[in-house]
């Protein structure tokens, strides 16, 4: 086999010219490996080939015949509108008529049929068929192969793409049936062979083939999954030799705990859960390590996460060197420091809080104990990522939520000549870290056991007729002594002027429903003092209502709130509900969560009825993942089209295990060369091709 043809740019391509190239370059396809890698949408059924007297009405069919007479007749009904009529006689002499809809310029007839068709021709026409008034039998718009010719868009199973303007179907059609004619011969298979007959999966080529324009469903869904697993196992590889290959550099290793810890466990106010205490073992048994800790903490809202985290910040503290604690947003961002303190200080731990209002006089005190290499733990924002923040030991690095900061803010504290510990953390993982870490290359830990006690949301869906009603339940919850949030969806692209809307909302709501009841308001563009003042007056319960944008969203821990009001719900991904909802409840008893919404589209009435019914944090990362895909999983999105294929997600929990299983013994064949898989060095050789440049980049660190 000659070398690889796949990374040739598409104009190698018999029939692609710059022009071509452009409209395929808009789909993200810039060479023939990425175009034949691009899956179809879908497989219509173009039917089996019959005789005009076997036609059924409504049924897709393809008959074989000659055409006749062509003309055009404007239509009389709409100006400017053409009906295009040919007569197709099959061989039996039965006539079926295929009309086309066309508009020439100005009002005049159209230049061109919308597909190449002369008198005289022997074609095949696929498509629905119907009686016409007149009884004749009719197609309208239908494909149309030259009976001569392999078949591309009638009398077989049909692929249909996701396009863009300038590219029709048949043109696709005809692009990548030339690109795996010019490619056969020259598409190495980087599977082992007795991989592919352990598991009875086709060949590269042959599976490349199927996809496209496959026999049957069956073959279809046969090369989906040789492909995906493929995909799935090199991401794998690139993982294994990005960590076994020590690109990450010497770390941290932590040692064994000391009094300070079991000092600090021995006088939490709670006791820790089964789940918190596995987790809390296996995030020491990372710590003892000279090879950094990358680990994704997933645990539903209330869990008990922090508690996790914490542990590994105090072992960074006592073993003399310094923790970072990375929050998306001041308030989380103080209410950590608020409890790191209570947790620590008592120990002779200091606690130092860094964010965008810290007094310059403090924040400069804060900077020179980091140079200073003074242990410590720091708790910021992205005032943390300043180029002024120089750590001088960082061997932990806590990111609570990371979703919501992109790869390259976080590399900015991971690269380092001795890279620090990573933990992150997420109650719901956004699908680009779910994707992470069942693809790629993060541990994960689990703290899937909430205190005894805690009750389910009862979560409500709720039209806006009835809001008035929802009103009055918040009403009476108030006047029992407890408190609600009621949360607003951002109007501005950029959170720009989400405070006039909820200035808005808020007088039409004290003048209204909630008069006579003590309400606060905190939103996106308000200082990060007045946030702080009037969420600390909330949790003091010297306000009863907080009515915000979603900044309350992570980690606002007010045990006393009992009801969660969301208003333009489906203006929200499942996850920022997710998180909304877990703000209520902390305290014990019965909470609630209302959904206030009048969706438009199917996903968003989706997204309602899934959250719902479902309370568990990982199972609405699934959902999100199968709704939004999981984002670029190498680079700074964090939804919509991948740098994999299409073809690796959304994929079923058997492949990945399929891929883990594999990969697994290729990596284990490597170290021991008498192992029949460690002679798959093509593997090794397309997994460094495919990824493994992203993974050796300081930006992939942080992901």
């Amino acid at each position: 086999m000659g070398p690889s043809r796949l990374d040739e740019p598409l104009t190698r391509i018999p029939g692609v010219g710059p022009v071509r190239a452009g409209l395929l370059a808009r789909l993200g396809l810039t060479t023939v490996g990425q175009l034949l890698h691009y899956p179809p949408r879908r497989h219509v059924d173009a039917g089996r080939s019959v005789k005009v007297a076997d036609l059924t009405e409504g049924r897709r069919a393809t008959v074989v015949g000659r055409v006749g007479s062509l003309d055009w007749r404007p239509s009389r009904r709409d100006a400017g509108l053409w009906i295009g009529r040919a007569m197709l006689t099959d061989d039996d002499g039965g006539e079926l008529e295929l009309l086309w809809f066309a508009r020439g310029p100005g009002r005049g007839r159209p230049r061109r049929w919308p597909v190449r068709i002369v008198p005289g021709s022997r074609v095949a026409a696929s498509g629905m068929a119907r009686l016409g008034p007149d009884g004749t039998w009719q197609m309208v718009s239908a494909e149309l192969d030259r009976e001569e010719a392999s078949p591309l868009h009638t009398g077989r199973l049909v692929p249909e793409y996701p396009l863009t303007a300038g590219l029709s179907q048949r043109l696709m059609r005809r692009i990548v049936r030339s690109a795996l004619v010019w490619s056969s011969g020259h598409i190495p298979d980087p599977l082992p062979l007795q991989l592919l007959r352990t598991e009875g999966l086709p060949g590269k080529e042959q599976a490349l083939n199927m996809l496209h324009f496959p026999e049957s469903p069956d073959q279809a869904e046969a090369a989906r999954r040789r492909l995906a697993l493929e995909e799935l196992i090199l991401l794998r590889l690139a993982a294994a030799a990005c960590r076994r290959g020590g690109c990450r550099g010497d770390g941290w290793p932590l040692g064994e705990p000391g009094p300070l810890v079991q000092a600090w466990m021995e006088r939490l106010p709670f006791t820790l859960t089964a789940a918190q205490r596995r987790a809390i073992a296996e995030v020491e048994g990372d710590l003892r390590l000279p090879t950094p800790m990358r680990r994704l903490l997933q645990g539903d809202v209330g869990s008990g996460k922090t508690a996790v985290a914490a542990y590994a910040l105090l072992r960074a503290a006592e073993r003399g060197t310094q923790a970072a604690l990375l929050a998306p947003s001041d308030i989380l961002a103080a209410q950590h420091a608020q409890t790191l303190r209570q947790w620590f200080e008592p120990l002779g731990i200091p606690v130092r809080l860094l964010r965008g209002a810290t007094p310059r006089a403090e924040r400069q005190a804060a900077l020179d104990e980091l140079r200073s290499g003074r242990p410590l733990v720091v708790v910021g924002t992205h005032a943390l990522l300043g180029n002024d923040v120089r750590f001088a030991r960082l061997s932990v690095l806590v990111v609570d939520e990371q979703h919501r900061f992109g790869v390259r803010q976080r590399a900015a504290l991971l690269a380092r000549r001795r890279p620090p510990h990573l933990l992150v953390v997420s109650a719901t993982p956004i699908p680009r870290t779910l994707a992470l870490c069942v693809y790629a290359d993060l541990d994960v830990s689990a703290v899937d056991e909430l205190p005894a006690g805690r009750l389910p949301v009862d979560t409500r869906w709720v039209r806006p007729g009835r809001r008035d009603e929802v009103y009055r339940f918040v009403r009476r919850q108030v006047e029992a002594g407890r408190q609600a949030f009621v949360v607003f969806p951002a109007i501005g692209e950029e959170d720009g002027d989400d405070g006039a809307a909820v200035l808005a909302a808020a007088r039409g709501l004290v003048r209204g429903p909630l008069a006579g009841l003590s309400v606060g308001v905190v939103h996106g563009r308000q200082p990060p003092a007045e946030q702080s003042d009037t969420m600390a007056a909330f949790r003091a319960g010297r306000l009863q209502v907080l009515l915000a944008t979603s900044v309350v969203e992570v980690g606002v821990d007010v045990p006393n709130a009992s009801v969660m009001v969301i208003e333009g719900a489906d203006r929200f991904g499942l996850a920022q509900l997710h998180q909304l909802r877990g703000r209520v409840g902390r305290g014990g008893g019965q909470a609630y969560c209302f959904l206030v919404a009048d969706p438009t589209t199917a996903a968003a009435r989706r997204r309602l009825e899934v959250i719902r019914s479902v309370h568990d944090g990982l199972a609405l990362a699934w959902e999100d993942l199968r709704l939004r895909g999981p984002g670029e999983l190498l680079g700074v999105r964090q939804a919509g089209v991948p740098d994999l294929s299409p073809l690796a997600w959304p994929v079923e929990p058997e492949v990945l295990e399929e891929a883990d299983r594999w990969a697994a013994q290729v990596v284990a064949g490597r170290e021991d060369r008498r192992q029949q898989m460690g002679a798959a060095p093509g593997l090794w050789q397309e997994a460094c091709r495919r990824f493994g440049t992203a993974f050796h980049q300081e930006t992939v660190l942080g992901a």
